[in-house]
């Protein structure tokens, strides 16, 4: 294996849940490389979990292990898996829809149901609600390291039989493209949407374009204007709107040098919609 182990969790950094993991895992093999996704997820926040790990994944190398902890059914019947992806990478998470968005976009290859004799950390079995430490994060270890093979985790489980969030593809008609903001780019307050690049520019959209944007909450329209459809941030004045792909080429709505989410107060997901359509 490549001793790449990823952590991501919605702990925080203000105690010592992610030292603990940490301190198990090189336990397990001092050699390992450790690094960190993200542990600012909002509490049991799975959706977000799914997206960051989205957002990671695809750019680390094949081997690499990734440990996802947003698991607000610890200790409950949820299964315990690791998921391989068709990339070649390694997730390992609750079984609770984390790894919905890398099953869109990247491909999952099969799933084995995480077996507790050989993936729990010895003498935490009266341990009921730190699975990221005694389960996840000790699996992880074990599987970087190369200790234990995939094979040997535990049972094989029909991949369509894990949780997948429903509701992750666009509407298309024929003259306009509606989906959901997903998240914000956290920092710059940008719109990011569920619509990919290739899926909007099949609507003859390219650069250039003025487009006509509607969002919706429910049935109110918070937002509607036409906006311009360019390549990046410095192809409109500063204060100006644009619709651009994001770095997962997915689209996104934004303001150069602002933020579209404060400056319209957008929020994510269910009911929040945003529609491309054509001008007449």
């Amino acid at each position: 294996m490549s001793k790449l182990l990823v952590f991501q969790s919605d702990f925080g950094l203000s105690d010592g849940a992610v030292a603990a993991m940490y301190g198990v895992a090189l336990s397990v093999e001092p050699t390992l490389k450790i690094y960190n996704l993200t542990h600012d997820i909002p509490p049991f926040d799975t959706f977000e979990a799914s997206y960051r790990l989205f957002q990671a994944v695809p750019f680390w190398p094949k081997g690499t292990v990734f440990v996802t902890v947003v698991d607000p059914g610890v200790g409950s019947e949820r299964r315990s898996i690791v998921v391989k992806t068709k990339r070649g990478q390694y997730i390992v998470t609750p079984d609770n829809g984390s790894i919905s968005h890398v099953s869109r976009v990247i491909g999952i290859e099969s799933v084995r149901e995480i077996s507790e004799e050989v993936g729990r950390r010895k003498n935490s079995e009266n341990s009921y609600t730190f699975h990221g430490r005694d389960v996840y994060g000790y699996t992880g270890a074990l599987l970087a390291s190369g200790q234990i093979s995939y094979e040997e985790i535990g049972s094989e489980i029909p991949v369509e039989e894990i949780v997948i969030m429903q509701g992750m593809y666009p509407e298309i008609g024929e003259d306009f493209i509606e989906g959901n903001i997903e998240t914000l780019d956290v920092r710059f307050g940008s719109l990011w949407t569920n619509i990919g690049r290739e899926a909007f520019e099949k609507m003859s959209f390219k650069a250039g374009d003025l487009v006509d944007v509607t969002i919706t909450r429910g049935e109110t329209t918070i937002y509607h204007s036409f906006v311009q459809y360019v390549n990046t941030f410095a192809d409109v004045k500063i204060g100006e709107a644009l619709i651009y792909a994001n770095s997962m080429d997915y689209m996104a709505l934004a303001i150069n040098q602002g933020s579209f989410a404060k400056a319209y107060n957008i929020g994510t997901r269910d009911p929040w919609k945003i529609r491309f359509s054509k001008i007449s």
